[in-house]
């Protein structure tokens, strides 16, 4: 190359397409990792947890369950036509499937309400309203306004159950205030 081998992509694996499927395996793999570790995260004692059944943590999943997997094997694909070894995507594909497979515990803890291993205070949620499969449990995460569906079970019911008597109350004052 006439620049003397500083231009961008001639490093570690010699072209740029190869420099890049490495960074591209190993930035998806530590967030895969990362997010492999929040999912291993076990509720605190006395918590009422739901383990979602495997039919509806797929459905939760949505898009992803196909896109990733989709991604990784493009990865691998790339891999085997740049005759790079198969074994980093290999090994992110087998990560991205416990990824997938790994089911999630919803707990209502003391102070915390355990999504997907993330620990939310309860002071977020703002509001808990009852849905046709569970409820739609609005909160700030993040600084961000986000609405979570829990499905029905012991968790939805007891966050209706903590948070019900609050929505009756705004649902009488509002009835109250209607009715004149």
């Amino acid at each position: 190359c006439s620049c003397g081998g500083r231009c961008m992509g001639a490093g570690i694996g010699g072209d740029g397409v190869t420099d890049w499927l490495l960074l591209l395996k190993i930035a998806l793999g530590t967030v895969l990792l990362f997010d492999v570790m929040l999912l291993l995260r076990r509720p605190t004692e006395g918590a009422v947890v739901t383990t979602l059944p495997a039919s509806e943590e797929l459905r939760r999943k949505g898009v992803n369950m196909v896109l990733m997997p989709l991604v990784v094997t493009f990865i691998l694909v790339l891999d085997l036509l740049q005759g790079n070894s198969p074994l980093p995507s290999l090994a992110l594909l087998a990560l991205t499937m416990a990824y997938l497979a790994l089911p999630r515990s919803l707990a209502l803890e003391s102070e915390f309400l355990l999504i997907d291993g993330w620990r939310i205070p309860l002071t977020r949620v703002l509001s808990v309203k009852p849905t046709e499969d569970g409820v739609a449990v609005s909160l700030e995460r993040f600084g961000w306004l986000t609405e979570q569906n829990i499905p029905t079970g012991a968790v939805a019911n007891a966050l209706l159950e903590r948070y019900g008597s609050a929505i009756n109350a705004t649902n009488s004052s509002s009835d109250r205030g209607s009715s004149t």
